[in-house]
This record gives C-alpha cells, structure tokens and sequence, in this order.
C-alpha cells in the first residue's frame, strides 16, 4: 500500500479537509481510474457471456472481402 504524506486541517467554521502533495494525489487518482476501468471491463465481459462471438480469423476473412469488393458510389 502507498503511504502518503497527508495533513489534516480544520477551517475556522469547523469542516475538516486532507491536504496531500500533488504527486501522491496523481497516483491516487491513477489508482481510481485504473480500478474503475477495471470494473467496467469486467461488467462488460459478464454482460456479453451469453453473445455469439465471432472468431477473429473470420472477422479478417470478411474484412479482406470488403477490401477486395469495388468501391460502392456515393450519393452526393
């Protein structure tokens, strides 16, 4: 676990607040993040158990044909 150098103050009408260098407030945040992204990959992976997949080597075959298939015209 990281150990910070933080500081407790209390402003005159009594609220409390920690102070912390800003270089241990960075890598706390980073922290946050990677752990939020963390979570909302692993929700996603649960939620998508029960999709069909399609194997990666069939996604290239059918992305080859669409490179090998003449432009389509565009309206404009």
């Amino acid at each position: 676990m990281t150990k910070l150098k933080t500081q407790l103050w209390t402003n005159p009408a009594g609220k409390r607040f920690i102070v912390l260098p800003e270089e241990d407030f960075i890598r706390m945040s980073e922290l946050i993040e990677d752990r939020g992204l963390s979570r909302i990959l692993k929700e996603a992976i649960a939620s998508d158990t029960n999709e069909a997949s399609i194997p990666l080597e069939e996604v290239k075959r059918q992305l080859a044909l669409q490179r090998k298939s003449p432009a389509r015209k565009r309206n404009g």
